[in-house]
C-alpha cells in the first residue's frame, strides 16, 4: 500500500461517486459533474490509483471555510487518512489567513472532529432534498 495525499487534485466523478457509495451514502454523479472545479479546494488521498479518500473545502476566501464531504473508504479507515486530509486543507486554510472552519457531522463522529481540533458547538440543518421525498 503506497498512500499519496494530493492537493487539487484532476478527480474524475466516477471515482467520486464509488468512493461516495463506498460509506452508503448516494452517488451524485450528474451533482459532482457540476461541483467539481467549483469548490475552493479538495484534498485527495489515492492508494496507487483508487481514490480512497477526499474532503471538499467551500470557502469566501476571506473570512469563513466550510469543510464538507469528508469520505475515507471503509476498508481504509482507523488508518489516519481522514485527519490527515483534515490536517492538509486547515494547512491551507491558515496559510490563506481563513478565519473560521467549519464543519457538520453526525454526533458520533464528535470525538473524531475534536482530535482533528475542531471545538463542538451547536448548529442546526434543514435537508432540502430529504424533504422532498
Amino acid at each position: 500500500m503506497t498512500l499519496k495525499f494530493v492537493e487539487n487534485p484532476e478527480l474524475d466523478p466516477d471515482q467520486i461517486a464509488e468512493l461516495r457509495k463506498s460509506v452508503g451514502w448516494d452517488g451524485r454523479r450528474n451533482k459532482l459533474e457540476k461541483i467539481i472545479g467549483c469548490t475552493y479546494m479538495t484534498a485527495a488521498c489515492y492508494d496507487d490509483d483508487l481514490l480512497v479518500g477526499c474532503v471538499d473545502v467551500i470557502s469566501d476566501g476571506v473570512d469563513d471555510a466550510f469543510i464538507r464531504n469528508l469520505v475515507v473508504r471503509p476498508e481504509y479507515q482507523g488508518r489516519g487518512i481522514g485527519l490527515k486530509l483534515l490536517v492538509i486543507v486547515n494547512n491551507r486554510l491558515k496559510a490563506d489567513c481563513i478565519k473560521t472552519v467549519n464543519v457538520l457531522f453526525e454526533p458520533e463522529l464528535a470525538s473524531f472532529y475534536t482530535r482533528a481540533g475542531f471545538r463542538i458547538v451547536g448548529g442546526g440543518l434543514i435537508d432540502n432534498e430529504t424533504e422532498r421525498s
